[in-house]
């Protein structure tokens, strides 16, 4: 008797363990299907239309979408430079992530390497830049403006010794050309006005820094107008010599392997100060964008500079102590 009631008390303990398995089971079961319906959901996209648009204003987007862009160009003159022409998947398509959509972006214009001007003279440089292979035929390139610094020791007058932009960069025919040309071997050189307005910032920089002129940017000035970047928009001199000058800026989407890049913080202490560019694969010291300048405890300190490749900028107290760093990198 006692073993038959037992069993009657094991039967419902069963009966219990079976209905908890059964609802774990089924628990589980809903739940994988659920991650497994939103995995497929969030996976599947559908394909914007993008012929007509500039590429460069889709391209985070595309990357958004986790889509593996592949791009081939052609060029028509009549169409604009950077317009998608073709893709390979039509618009309001449902596709999955990670799936290649193959572009046709349109070059517009000529896309030629930037020669190599520094160390020549100033009159080799414009026939050099006179006559620039692109493809199969010879297009000119166009100088911007030519600012002369002061021969040092070493240099040979009358030469190139920095430019912008910088040697094997692929640019196009409607970009301008700056350049940093050392002064000619005259006896006279009164005659020749400095007129710093719409001459890029980093060349003027170097030449006040060879000349001991102490410099400050007071304002960067934004721009919608990419042409205008880097460029000084206006300077004043005031009566203890300092040049305080206003800089334009555009802010770009993408950093790329080079431009223009921009800098502002408040210094902690008061005391001069200078910023030291390094390079980020080596750690080589490539140029000092200025020293010995003074900044008051608070005050905020504005530089916009021409990076080349992956750069760090050191912002170093003359008493040694390196308050602040900046690093920039291509992004592509």
């Amino acid at each position: 008797m006692k073993e038959f009631l037992n069993k009657l008390k094991v039967v419902p303990a069963l009966g219990y363990i079976l209905f908890i398995t059964t609802g774990l089971i089924v628990f589980f079961i809903a739940a994988f299907l659920v991650v497994l319906l939103r995995t497929k959901s969030s996976a599947s996209i559908t394909m914007p239309d993008l012929l007509g648009q500039q590429y460069t204003e889709v391209h985070n987007e595309l990357m958004r979408l986790r889509l593996k862009v592949r791009i081939e160009n052609k060029r028509y003159p009549e169409k604009n430079d950077g317009e998608i022409l073709y893709q390979s998947i039509s618009a309001g398509k449902a596709v999955e992530a990670g799936s290649k959509l193959y572009l046709t972006v349109n070059t517009g214009v000529d896309r030629v390497k930037m020669p190599d001007l520094k160390g020549q003279t100033l009159n080799n440089a414009k026939a050099a830049l006179d006559k620039v292979l692109s493809g199969e035929t010879y297009v000119t390139l166009s100088i911007g403006g030519i600012t002369y610094i002061p021969v040092s020791a070493g240099q040979s007058p009358d030469t190139v010794v920095g430019q912008i932009p910088e040697a094997d960069k692929v640019i196009t025919t409607r970009e301008k050309i700056y350049l940093l040309v050392t002064e000619p071997d005259t006896k006279d050189k009164s005659s020749r006005v400095e007129e710093y307005k719409g001459i890029p910032f980093p060349l003027v920089a170097k030449i006040l820094n060879t000349k001991k002129i102490k410099y400050k940017v007071s304002e960067i000035i934004p721009t919608k107008d990419k042409r205008e970047n880097g460029f000084i928009e206006s300077y004043l001199v005031t009566q203890e010599g300092l040049y305080s000058f206003k800089v334009y800026y555009f802010e770009t989407e993408n950093k790329v392997q080079s431009g223009y890049e921009k800098i502002s913080y408040k210094v902690d202490n008061t005391k001069p100060y200078k910023l030291q560019v390094q390079k980020l694969d080596d750690e080589s010291i490539t140029q000092n964008l200025f020293e010995d300048i003074s900044f008051q405890k608070d005050e905020e300190l504005k530089f916009v500079f021409y990076r080349e490749g992956d750069v760090r900028v050191s912002l170093i107290g003359m008493d040694g102590d390196n308050e602040k760093s900046f690093k920039f990198r291509s992004e592509l």
